[in-house]
């Protein structure tokens, strides 16, 4: 199926043809976040409202490599990801259904001395929460993937990491969700957010005013412009990254990898998520001037991780930004309805190149199908989980900065548990949107 095209499985064909007159809470965005918290809080009896102005999941939750890992996070990442692989490991059981759970750890290679002391150095953070990470010398590596030719100076392992389908997670939390009553609505966007007395009292969408005390903004890399329509600042950018999958190959092992220029998870049936390893496309455009002040002091350090293009999409961002353009006549809350973004052919090629020089045994592997995704990142390289008090009633979970598929169903569970108790039952006040209004933010300790 190309990406981008994802209706709802079919057991959810029954569409909801007109918009409830209100719910206990509205969800804008059906990723992964809005999909698990959906299903939480429909288990709890709550009645819940998905609206998605595109498709379910039609943006970065299906596009993602699909890697669960707690390995290399920002420390702040590390308590939340450790309480989520135990909600991954038995995911599988809770929706009944095949996700492509796979627990065999993940491996990132140590190709230098600098690189080796980066993860020398993370194992005080590990250690300092009780993760089981470890750092492997270069016999311990080739024991572990006896498939790659080159085993660089080590590695750091984390052997409960895991990966998953992200076509099949996302969708998975909708379908179960919308048994337990919650409604998806396909097509429909927010496009404005009413307040009493400050609090949310209702959303009006594309299809109609509905009354609700509680919205959750999980709109991806369009998170932003529902935040700042709040008169909130919410500094967020996109990225273009490029994966592809692969024809069935040898098996090579069950960890996800990092190194030698790529990255990569094989599935069950031998194919393999390939990407360029840690590498990002910047398309410039107009968009960038905003939040600037908060990613140029940290560009010059991560400038590594980027690739800066200067083509179509300047010229598409001066269109959008003309009368009668899909982005003037949606206005400025709901934006443009499904932005698709090309895969960059050179980082196809580079990936399967250095594939095929990693892994021998792959060389016969050839790419059957790329794509690309918009990562929607934040200038300190973790995301916003948070109430703000600002707004009474209102959540927010966006700005995963590439790394949010795995934290998907702690991140549901904190978010359903914060709107039904009043507090997420986790400190999450690294997280907090306002760190970008007092100047508390810091800088990011890693990028995708």
């Amino acid at each position: 199926m190309p990406m981008g095209t994802y209706p709802l499985h079919p057991a959810l064909a029954s569409r909801v043809e007109r918009l409830p007159e209100q719910v206990d809470v509205v969800i804008a965005g059906s990723g992964i976040m809005g999909c698990a918290t959906a299903w939480y809080l429909a288990g709890q009896g709550m009645s819940v409202l998905v609206l998605d102005k595109a498709g379910l999941a039609s943006q970065q939750s299906t596009r993602a490599w699909g890697f669960v890992r707690q390995q290399a996070r920002d420390p702040a990442e590390v308590p939340l990801m450790m309480a989520a692989i135990p909600l991954w490991e038995r995911l599988e059981e809770d929706l009944q259904l095949p996700l492509e759970w796979r627990q065999g750890g993940c491996l990132y290679l140590a190709e230098t001395p600098e690189q080796r002391q980066k993860y020398e150095d993370w194992l005080k953070i590990a250690s300092n929460f009780g993760l089981d990470t470890r750092l492997l010398g270069r016999a311990e590596v080739t024991r572990l993937m006896p498939a790659l030719a080159d085993p660089g100076l080590g590695g750091l392992y984390t052997a409960n990491d895991g990966q998953a389908e992200p076509r099949r997670v996302a969708p998975g939390y909708a379908l179960r969700a919308s048994e337990r009553g919650a409604m998806f609505i396909e097509g429909c966007g927010v496009t404005g957010i009413d307040r009493a007395a400050g609090s949310i009292c209702g959303v009006q969408t594309e299809r109609g005013y509905v009354k609700t005390k509680h919205l959750l903004v999980a709109a991806g890399a369009s998170s932003w412009r529902l935040v700042e329509s709040l008169g909130l600042e919410l500094p967020q950018q996109a990225v273009r990254c490029t994966v592809s999958r692969t024809s069935p190959g040898p098996d090579v092992g069950a960890q996800s990898f990092i190194g030698h220029g790529i990255g990569f998870r094989q599935r069950t049936d031998g194919s393999l998520n390939l990407a360029d390893e840690t590498q990002a496309d910047i398309d410039l455009s107009l968009d960038y001037l905003r939040g600037a002040k908060h990613y140029l002091p940290h560009l010059p350090a991560n400038r590594a991780s980027f690739s800066f293009k200067l083509n179509g999409a300047l010229l598409h961002d001066l269109r959008q930004r003309l009368p009668g353009s899909e982005r003037s006549v949606n206005g400025a809350v709901l934006g443009e309805r499904d932005p698709q973004v090309a895969a960059n052919p050179s980082r196809v090629f580079a990936a399967q190149s250095n594939l095929a020089k990693a892994f021998p045994a792959l060389r016969g592997v050839r790419v059957v199908e790329s794509w690309a995704g918009l990562i929607d990142v934040l200038p300190d390289g973790i995301p916003v989980l948070d109430a703000p008090a600002e707004v009474p009633g209102l959540l927010i979970a966006t700005g995963f900065c590439g790394h949010g598929f795995a934290m998907g169903p702690i991140a549901g569970r904190l978010m359903s548990q914060w709107l039904l108790d009043g507090q997420p039952g986790m400190d999450l006040h690294a997280f907090r949107l306002r760190r970008f209004a007092d100047g508390t933010a810091g800088k990011p300790y890693s990028l995708f």
